[in-house]
């Protein structure tokens, strides 16, 4: 097994939360629009402005917490072990449904 020696643990809780809250502000921005709608608006359309560098960065994100979770595993804490799965789980899936939005955003209904 690899001697791996980081002390990144904070960075990947912080790239965790940030990537699961950009998740949440897709899912309300898409599908509860009708939730304070001025500021939905608000947000998607900050968010059409730079949505390709946001895109690049979260590829490398997700794949940074892919990473980490592969790597470390076996030395997580048993409690948080579970959560962690799952929320690594739903920050990939996320990002693989909004490519799947976006893209057909750009490309079929624009």
């Amino acid at each position: 097994m690899s001697n791996l020696k980081s002390n990144n643990f904070k960075m990947i809780t912080l790239t965790l939360w940030m990537i699961l809250g950009y998740n949440v502000i897709f899912v309300w921005t898409e599908f509860f629009s009708h939730i304070m709608p001025e500021s939905a608006i608000w947000l998607l359309d900050g968010l059409d402005f730079i949505i390709v560098p946001l895109t690049i960065v979260e590829v490398f994100a997700i794949s940074t917490l892919f990473m980490d979770l592969v790597l470390r595993f076996d030395r997580m804490n048993l409690k948080l072990r579970t959560p962690h799965v799952i929320a690594v789980g739903i920050c990939v899936t996320g990002f693989i449904f909004k490519f799947f939005v976006f893209f057909l955003d750009s490309s079929y209904l624009s």
